[in-house]
């Protein structure tokens, strides 16, 4: 039985389990924690042996549990996770003792590699950990989540529009993973699931993706769509409609003649993580500077 114990404060609810879903395959003890607050009453409950913290949660955010653990003198390893990539952030991480910093939305492996890396270099035998080997998969959720994820980070480092999709095997192992770049790659089939589904025929060596399922942000564009036929992927999940995309950008001439067709095929659609993707979307819209994919 494994000894080590990580605590992983987020509040969003989906990406806590997803990260939880993610260490716990490896033989981790997991500590949840919604905010700053529920992650110190944690450490008073437990003994913790690496924090993994969300930095913008309310009451409490990251930069706040630091601050606790300075303030009470305790050596704790901390990663701090933040869609931000900004200077200041790092600045005020490295003033604070902070680890590492990882950036949303957090690759598996990379969350893995992290965790077993620092966990080392506090002296931590993650050799001797008895890990029973399986694939990483996730629930309906949990994939949506990811999407979401994928969307806004693609939106905040300006690489393109809050599009990103995933695709998973029946089972919800990850295939691939894509996100809008139409404007930043100069290519105009560089949407989300077109990408997505690209990585994941390349991962299978096969264009039939007949039992594949794939998540989108945003319900798929019509080149997305003639994709999916092709490929015979016979279920997506999205969060928003076109409809609902294009009452927010109904000013724009081109997104509005593409999102007009509302035309079925035989592929399912299903709407999950709605209020979710609502909330990325809308930021993303309040932006000055937001590139216009």
């Amino acid at each position: 039985m494994n000894d080590i114990n990580i605590l992983i404060a987020e509040d969003n609810e989906i990406s806590r389990e997803l990260m939880s879903s993610i260490l716990s395959t490896q033989g981790y003890n997991i500590i949840p924690a919604s905010d700053g607050e529920a992650a110190i009453n944690a450490m008073k409950k437990h003994t913790i042996d690496l924090a993994l913290v969300d930095l913008n949660m309310e009451p409490k955010g990251g930069f706040e549990f630091v601050k606790y653990l300075v303030t009470n003198g305790i050596n704790l390893p901390v990663v701090i996770i933040t869609a931000d990539d900004s200077s200041d952030i790092l600045i005020r991480a490295n003033e604070l003792g902070v680890t590492r910093v990882l950036q949303k939305p957090v690759e598996p492996d990379r969350l893995i590699s992290v965790a077993q890396h620092v966990l080392k270099r506090y002296g931590h035998n993650i050799n001797a950990i008895a890990v029973t080997s399986h694939v990483l998969k996730y629930s309906h959720d949990q994939l949506m989540q990811r999407a979401i994820e994928l969307a806004e980070r693609n939106a905040k480092t300006k690489k393109g529009g809050p599009f990103g999709a995933v695709v998973t095997d029946a089972q919800g192992k990850i295939l691939g993973e894509g996100t809008n770049g139409i404007t930043s790659r100069v290519d105009p089939t560089a949407h989300a699931e077109i990408m997505a589904i690209r990585k994941a025929a390349e991962k299978l060596g096969r264009a039939d993706l007949s039992d594949c399922i794939l998540y989108c942000s945003s319900e798929p564009t019509m080149m997305g769509q003639a994709l999916i036929i092709s490929v015979d992927i016979k279920h997506v999940y999205y969060g928003l409609s076109h409809k609902e995309i294009n009452s927010i950008r109904s000013h724009e001439n081109k997104v509005r003649a593409e999102l007009g067709n509302t035309q079925r095929q035989e592929t399912q659609y299903i709407q999950i993580g709605h209020d979710d993707a609502m909330t990325m979307f809308e930021r993303w819209q309040a932006m000055d500077d937001k590139l216009e994919d």
